[in-house]
C-alpha cells in the first residue's frame, strides 16, 4: 500500500491529491455527522450553544496554534533542505571550475566522478531518499577524495587548488549528509498523533451544536472539516518533500550533468 500511495503522489498533480483527500475528508465527516444523529437523537436538543461555543473556541485556538506551530517548523526545514540542495550544487561547480586550471588527466578524472555523483543521487540516493543507511553507503565523493590524495602537485599553484577542492569535497559531504538527513519524515508521531486527535475532537465536538437547518449544518461542517484538511496535506507535503510530483526535485544535479555534456566534457 505505501508503494501505491508514492507511485500516486509522483505521478498526480498536488492540486488534484489535495482536492480529492479533502472531498474524501468531506464525505467522511458527513457519514459520521449522520451515525452520530442516529445514535445521539433529540437527547441534545436543548444544548446550550453558547457554553459549547466558547469551549469550542478555547479548543479551536490551542489546535490551531499547534498546528501554525508544526506547519512553521516543516516550513523551515523544506526552505532549509532546498538552500542544502542549492549548496550541494554550487560546491560540485566549483569544484569543476577549479579544475579548469590543472593538467587534462586530472581535469577528466574530477569531471567523471563529478558526472558519476550526479548520477547516484539521482539514480540511487533520489529513489531510497526515505532509508537512512545512504548515509553510510560508499560513494563517487569518497573515491574522487582518495585519487586526490595520490596526486602529486607538480607546482605550487596546483597544489593550493587540490587543497582548495579538498575542502570543497569536504563541505559537499556535509550537505550530502544533511540532504539524507532530511529526506525523511520530522515530524515526531506524537506530533502527528496529536494534530490527526485534534482534528477529530475539533469535527466531533461540532456535532453537538443545534443549527436550526440540517442544511446548513452540514454546509457549515463542509467548510470546517475542509479547511482542517487542506492543513493536515500541507502539513504532510512539506513533511515528505521527496515523495510527491511538485516536491524537491533533482533538476539541478541533473543540470551539472548537463553543464558537462554541452562543455563536451562528458559525452
Amino acid at each position: 500500500m505505501p508503494a501505491l500511495l508514492s507511485t500516486i503522489a509522483s505521478t498526480v498533480p498536488m492540486p488534484v491529491l489535495c482536492v480529492l483527500f479533502i472531498i474524501a475528508c468531506v464525505l467522511l465527516s458527513q457519514a459520521a455527522l449522520s451515525l452520530f444523529q442516529k445514535v445521539f437523537t433529540s437527547n441534545n436538543a436543548g444544548l446550550n450553544n453558547e457554553a459549547a461555543g466558547i469551549v469550542f473556541g478555547g479548543i479551536s485556538l490551542i489546535y490551531s496554534l499547534v498546528l501554525a506551530f508544526v506547519i512553521v517548523a516543516v516550513w523551515d526545514d523544506y526552505r532549509e533542505l532546498e538552500k542544502t540542495i542549492e549548496g550541494e550544487t554550487d560546491k560540485l561547480t566549483g569544484i569543476l571550475q577549479h579544475t579548469e586550471v590543472l593538467s587534462d588527466s586530472i581535469k577528466i578524472s574530477v569531471q567523471e566522478n563529478v558526472y558519476g555523483y550526479c548520477s547516484e543521487v539521482i539514480n540511487n540516493e533520489w529513489e531510497t531518499s526515505t532509508d537512512n543507511t545512504a548515509i553510510e553507503q560508499p560513494n563517487t565523493l569518497r573515491v574522487l577524495r582518495s585519487q586526490l590524495l595520490t596526486i602529486d602537485a607538480h607546482d605550487r599553484s596546483e597544489s593550493n587548488i587540490l587543497n582548495v577542492i579538498d575542502n570543497e569535497l569536504d563541505a559537499l559531504d556535509d550537505l550530502r549528509r544533511n540532504r539524507l538527513y532530511h529526506s525523511h519524515s520530522e515530524v515526531p508521531d506524537m506530533v502527528w498523533f496529536i494534530l490527526n486527535a485534534g482534528s477529530a475532537m475539533m469535527v466531533i465536538f461540532f456535532f453537538f451544536f443545534n443549527v436550526p437547518s440540517p442544511k446548513m449544518k452540514r454546509i457549515y461542517l463542509s467548510f470546517l472539516v475542509s479547511f482542517i484538511a487542506m492543513c493536515m496535506f500541507l502539513v504532510y507535503t512539506l513533511d515528505h518533500p521527496f515523495s510527491y510530483k511538485q516536491g524537491i526535485t533533482n533538476d539541478l544535479y541533473k543540470d551539472v550533468q548537463n553543464q558537462l555534456k554541452d562543455n563536451g566534457y562528458i559525452e
